[in-house]
């Protein structure tokens, strides 16, 4: 099955995200034409965090700074 996998170039420093077949990991460079080998790519991503029913602990983080900064902009008003 072909996916897309992140190559790194040591020779020019080039990161190239190419579509191969998931058990190839070394294919030539894109810009230089030497050797990229094949890195993870660690996901970058969050819970919502406003969804009690789905994210129960996410939830409650989300809820208590929610509540620190609404009473922090409630000291901040003016009288």
């Amino acid at each position: 099955m072909r996916v897309l996998n992140d190559f790194y170039c040591i020779a020019c420093g080039r990161t190239a995200e190419l579509l191969v077949d998931n058990a190839i990991t070394m294919v030539a460079c894109p810009g230089c034409g030497e050797s990229a080998t094949k890195v993870r790519a660690v996901p970058n991503f969050q819970l919502p965090g406003n969804d009690k029913a789905g994210f129960p602990t996410a939830y409650d983080k989300w809820e208590k700074k929610r509540n620190e900064k609404m009473a922090l902009e409630r000291k901040q008003e003016p009288s």
